[in-house]
């Protein structure tokens, strides 16, 4: 047990009352920033233990004393939590100034205000770091939490149904105080993982826990999900992340000064011209500079580096570039056309409006729409993945 805190904490409980020491004894009692954490084996448990503590202990004392489930109610790695992501590391600026303040609301008041809170955005906008830092903020309160991308969350559910352990998968969500469920456009076409989570979500919902969801897009634009699941989502509060040009200088600053590289004008605005809204891309481009230095800085997305990825692609699926970048829409010019939109997204940091023009499309709809498609196939799709790897390796070599 130790710890100075503790021990003050039971000595103090020793003079009120020795019956509920006794019952203190057989827990595991741990400190952490301030507080003391009190483990029982089960939620009943649980419940039973607050009830106590709400009549023995004053409010002061009570605040600190938090009680929690499991061998180790502070077990960020099981919750899928992890330490890095917190609101105070969130850079707040006009773009997601609401997603933060709103999360921040729901972390001090779950399944109260904003419930459920669904999120959506473009890719790399700070999705996960609001949901990650909902998270934290609850362990630290002591709560039960659970986060989980989609598709994780269908791979337990499959593997628990396989293994005979379904009651076991359902108990253990609905016995959480959060649930954070990321990337929730994956649940597309997955029936069965649909009706785990709506029952799931129904039970939280009806005892007032917290639900928070994540996805790409606003629930109505979410494919083969369920409109009763669909509904659920748009019942509580939808927000939209975006991300603005004074946030992304002020991220790119801070980013720089985390990977102690020095902020000079010139790496600054080269940043911010090779990469998109994306903080993902942003910490990428930064990573490749910490690795090779500023001369990486090269012009990026230029015409010559888009050619080539035209070249290697259209070479790879048999078609010629002309193909490429002509309107036919036979099955492998189109998945060809797709791919290479995407790698020349990925690997040169070009804008959208670039590679829109690069492929000779009026606007960059096109190009968005096929990074999406793109993104959720090699996800998917294990032959997708191996030949964007293989693309992207043969590419790499000719920059």
């Amino acid at each position: 047990m130790g710890g100075a805190r503790i021990n003050t904490f039971l000595s103090y409980i020793k003079t009120k009352d020795r019956s509920l020491l006794k019952i203190l004894r057989h827990l595991k009692i741990t400190e952490k920033n301030g507080r003391i954490y009190l483990t029982v084996p089960d939620p009943s448990k649980k419940e039973e233990l607050e009830s106590i503590l709400r009549v023995k202990l004053g409010d002061r004392l009570r605040e600190n004393v938090v009680v929690v489930t499991g061998e180790s109610g502070e077990d960020l790695r099981r919750s899928g939590i992890s330490p890095r992501f917190t609101f105070e590391n969130f850079i707040v600026g006009e773009g997601n100034r609401l997603a933060y303040e709103v999360a921040r609301s729901v972390a001090e008041n779950p399944g109260s205000l904003y419930n459920p809170f669904f999120l959506y955005g473009k890719v790399g906008l700070g999705k996960t770091h609001l949901l990650q830092a909902i998270g934290n903020f609850c362990v630290a309160k002591g709560l039960r939490v659970a986060y989980r991308s989609a598709g994780e969350f269908s791979e337990e559910m499959v593997e628990s149904l396989r293994e005979g352990r379904i009651t076991e998968f359902r108990n253990r969500y609905r016995g959480v105080d959060v649930l954070l469920i990321d990337d929730v456009q994956f649940l597309s076409g997955k029936d069965r993982t649909q009706m785990e989570l709506f029952n799931i979500f129904n039970h939280l919902y009806m005892r007032e826990k917290q639900i928070v969801l994540a996805s790409d897009r606003h629930p109505r634009d979410l494919r083969d999900v369920s409109d009763r699941l669909v509904s659920r989502f748009e019942g509580g509060v939808v927000v939209e992340i975006t991300l603005d040009e004074v946030t992304k200088l002020e991220i790119i600053k801070r980013k720089l000064q985390e990977l102690r590289i020095a902020v000079h004008d010139r790496i600054v605005r080269s940043i911010m011209e090779t990469t998109g809204p994306s903080v993902r891309e942003i910490e990428g481009a930064i990573r490749t500079i910490k690795i090779r230095g500023p001369e990486v800085l090269r012009p990026r997305g230029s015409k010559t580096d888009l050619e080539r990825i035209q070249e290697v692609v259209a070479s790879y699926f048999g078609i010629t570039k002309e193909e490429l970048l002509g309107n036919g829409r036979s099955i492998r010019v189109s998945r060809s056309r797709r791919i290479a939109m995407y790698l020349c997204r990925r690997l040169t940091g070009a804008s959208l409006i670039e590679i829109a023009r690069a492929f000779q499309r009026k606007d960059h709809s096109t190009v968005i729409h096929s990074i999406r498609r793109v993104e959720e196939e090699r996800k998917k799709d294990r032959k997708t993945d191996y030949i964007l790897t293989f693309l992207e390796k043969q590419i790499r070599g000719k920059f």
